[in-house]
């Protein structure tokens, strides 16, 4: 069966199932799903926890014979799998088909994994096999408005109001960090007395939190967002992210762009992506393009030594070029 993150509460409250599997590249909405499994298996008797691997590798034998072993005190425990990025092999797969096809009552199986491929891991036979016995739950990043209402359910379960000024100021500074957004708000738990968060509160107790790759540069300008775009750079920059790397990664786009532009075959990217960059290729036409290119030649060779001026300087005007929001002929690089 299928279970959204929103309905486990009221799943665990009726029964518990012999196997979950919670999937995602969210750390923290993952972290705290399977806490609350572990937390309702104690509950009815699930004392003992073994912990098989992908970061020591896997010993598929071993978990094998622990599911078909009695419990070394005769109690209940959990078989817990991270699998991670990893996915089982056959010998695995099959394994985890025979533990499934007939599950014990003092056996409850957790299996921890990164996002499911639609085609590869849904038609895979374990995941088939798990979903026919227990519950597949899938977590997601939480972004845009999803990320405001869950900052608002998080700071309301902590008996916390913020104002709309605080709210946008907490986002701002956390985005792209759910964690850290959630460490933010038990540190406001314990800074604000009389329960309403205000801007001060949040400039006194976050610390700008934001975690970005070069990546996320380049999904910004796709978008056509200027604000993040700046934002992003200067996160970057403090952090220490030398500009060559940044210049890769935007000249990398160019490269795409000009594919798309004159024709060329579709990029080996996410489908998401591919169609993000379609809509920025059709916002900078072959002109614009031109002149991103001049701009990053420009900058590779402030990069590199070659002419004078301040490497972030050109990185910026490029990225908002590529943006579709170019600075002024008079302030730019």
């Amino acid at each position: 069966m299928r279970l959204r993150p929103e309905q486990l509460g009221k799943h665990l409250a009726d029964r518990l199932l012999p196997a979950y599997l919670v999937a995602g590249d969210e750390p923290l909405q993952q972290g705290e799903l399977l806490d609350d499994l572990r937390r309702a298996a104690r509950d009815q008797g699930f004392d003992e926890r073994h912990r098989f691997s992908s970061d020591t590798g896997i010993d598929w034998n071993s978990l094998l014979n622990e599911s078909q072993s009695m419990s070394l005190f005769g109690g209940r425990r959990i078989l817990e799998l991270v699998l991670n990025d990893k996915r089982p092999d056959k010998a695995g797969s099959q394994i985890l088909r025979d533990v499934l096809a007939s599950p014990g009552d003092d056996t409850l199986l957790l299996i921890r994994c990164s996002r499911l491929d639609r085609r590869k891991d849904w038609n895979s036979a374990w995941v088939k096999a798990l979903d026919e016995v227990g519950a597949v739950i899938e977590v997601w990043p939480v972004e845009g408005a999803g990320l405001r209402n869950w900052l608002q359910d998080r700071l309301a379960s902590r008996g916390l109001s913020a104002s709309e000024d605080a709210l946008a100021l907490l986002i701002e500074r956390s985005e792209g960090n759910l964690l850290a957004a959630a460490q933010e708000v038990d540190k406001l738990t314990l800074l604000v007395e009389d329960g309403q968060v205000g801007p001060e509160d949040v400039q006194q107790a976050v610390g700008d939190s934001s975690r970005y790759s070069p990546f996320d540069l380049t999904e910004a300008t796709a978008q056509g967002n200027a604000q993040r775009v700046l934002h992003i750079i200067q996160t970057l920059r403090a952090e220490g992210v030398e500009p060559p790397v940044l210049l890769w990664a935007l000249s990398r786009d160019i490269r795409i762009l000009d594919g798309m532009l004159s024709g060329g075959p579709p990029p080996r990217l996410p489908p998401q992506r591919v169609r993000a960059m379609q809509a920025q290729a059709q916002r900078l036409n072959p002109q614009h393009l031109k002149a991103a290119q001049a701009s990053a030649i420009r900058a590779d060779q402030c990069v590199k030594g070659m002419a004078k001026g301040d490497p972030w300087q050109y990185i910026t005007s490029l990225a908002l070029r590529l943006a579709g929001h170019p600075l002024p002929r008079s302030m730019e690089r």
